[in-house]
């Protein structure tokens, strides 16, 4: 081994002076321990025939060449707590707020940043977790004229066309597209990283790409605010059905700036029904760059399932649509000649009773479609929920750990709901519940409620790491709870 440690100020002055000799364009040139010191300054890297360690909080390695198109792939791997960034477009190695950052993080969700790995940070977050402490992985990422697109083990994570004459926050005002340097850099004081080798290919200048990325418009502006704000704007409620695939799932998630979780829906007569349907579902989706989820059918999901094939999830979520009333007819409230309403003001004691049950007794993380009334009662939502109806399923949400949805597909809860929810402390996720590929939209509602309701990122839901699951600390029931 032989220690490399430079001065960063040393480092700034010669790193970022004159331009250095470089990769030339279109040419594909590898990096590794063999070569390094002939296109990178390093400061406090140590270099062996196992690869570049990071180890340090003030760990980098910074490129001695400008390059402005580029396609790049690193390979590299972390250990437990590491977090680094990959910069692009840097001018000034000392500055936060210089040149565009892709994440590196693969811990455990709600543990260290929550951003994870391929996230262009502050531009299109990503909060998936696509690759894992421990294992190789390739981290890429392509600049073309004024697209960028982020790449980790062959899946495409972010994309982002920059707008002309873009605006950003004062301390990221360097977020922008130019001729610069590629840093690799710790983070954070855990763990350690280890580069591989990197692969460059300078590219030749072009004109504008057209992507298909959304145009911008006054939402796109909300959600660039938001995704600058670090707000984990995420629809955890997605389905792939009426012919929506997983990469159109995907790819619409990155063109209007967010991250789905795509669930399967779980119980009786629906299409997962018990753990092998269950196992093979999670299969055919764990290496896709989204959240893994399972929506829990009626209330007899908990007789169908094991705890075990569960917790591969990251979370699960239910809704109050599916019960049994006081006289033994099993109801889902979408259908109205499955629903029965002989008095409205029992049904809705009833209703908010099987809301407190549930939740009170399944392992779910997230309650769906939150406040939903059948197509008899639906006009009079505002009266039917009264402050001491909505006080009751808050309490449960607020006792259970249970996030609160708020859903764009049937614009509920009500703002006055999620208002008085928030001050209770109740987390909340975002949800559109899409019944083909047609109706995804753009969590238009939610936007709304985010807005009006004032919610911040620490007000929303992220799932539980793998040690945490409700399912695995308590269990199922029994029975069935209504």
């Amino acid at each position: 081994m032989r220690p490399i440690k430079l001065l960063f100020a040393i480092l700034t002055v010669i790193g970022f002076t004159g331009c250095q000799t470089g990769p030339e364009k279109g040419e594909i040139t590898k990096i590794d321990a063999s070569n390094i010191e002939n296109y990178c300054l390093l400061h406090d890297v140590t270099v062996s025939d196992d690869g570049l360690l990071l180890k340090n909080p003030a760990s980098s390695m910074t490129s001695q060449f400008n390059v402005r198109n580029f396609e790049l792939t690193v390979k590299l791997k972390t250990t437990a707590g590491a977090e680094g960034l990959l910069i692009f477009a840097a001018t000034n190695a000392a500055s936060t707020a210089d040149g565009y950052e892709v994440r590196i993080n693969n811990s455990d969700y709600r543990t260290g940043n929550l951003q994870k790995t391929g996230s262009l940070s502050r531009v299109r977050n990503n909060f998936v977790r696509t690759a894992v402490d421990d294992q190789w992985f390739t981290l890429g990422v392509t600049v073309e004229a004024n697209h960028i697109k982020v790449v980790v083990n062959d899946k495409t994570i972010s994309e982002y066309d920059e707008p002309t004459n873009v605006i950003r926050a004062s301390d990221i005002s360097g977020r922008i597209l130019t001729q610069g340097r590629v840093v690799i850099r710790r983070s954070n004081g855990d763990g350690e990283i280890l580069v591989q080798e990197i692969t460059i290919k300078p590219l030749d200048d072009l004109p504008g790409v057209q992507t298909g990325l959304a145009a911008a418009d006054s939402l796109t502006k909300v959600v660039d605010l938001l995704n600058e704000q670090e707000f984990p704007l995420i629809d955890f409620h997605t389905h792939l059905k009426g012919g929506l695939t997983m990469d159109q799932a995907v790819k619409h998630a990155q063109l209007i700036g967010c991250n789905y979780g795509v669930a399967a829906n779980c119980g009786l007569k629906f299409p997962v029904t018990n753990d092998s349907t269950l196992n093979a579902y999670y299969n055919n989706i764990s290496k896709e760059p989204v959240f893994k989820a399972m929506q829990c059918e009626g209330r007899e999901w908990v007789t169908l399932f094991s705890p075990k094939a569960i917790a591969q999830f990251d979370y699960i979520f239910t809704d109050a649509m599916t019960w049994t009333d006081l006289k033994g007819r099993r109801m889902r409230l979408w259908i109205p000649e499955e629903t029965f309403v002989d008095d409205e003001q029992k049904f809705m004691d009833m209703l908010v009773g099987k809301i407190e049950s549930e939740l009170s007794q399944e392992p779910v993380d997230i309650h769906a479609n939150p406040t939903y009334l059948p197509a008899k009662l639906a006009p009079d939502y505002d009266r039917l929920w009264t402050p001491e109806r909505m006080d009751r399923v808050i309490k449960v949400l607020k006792d259970y750990d249970v996030a609160l949805e708020i859903n764009a597909r049937f614009k509920i809860p009500s703002i006055a709901f999620i208002q008085r929810a928030r001050a209770a402390g109740v987390k909340f996720s975002l949800g559109t519940n899409n019944g083909s590929n047609n109706d995804l939209g753009r969590l238009e509602y939610c936007l709304k409620a985010i807005k009006e309701a004032g919610l911040t990122k620490t007000d929303m839901f992220i799932p539980r790491p793998a040690n945490d699951k409700k399912v695995i600390k308590s269990g199922l029931p029994a029975k069935i709870t209504g």
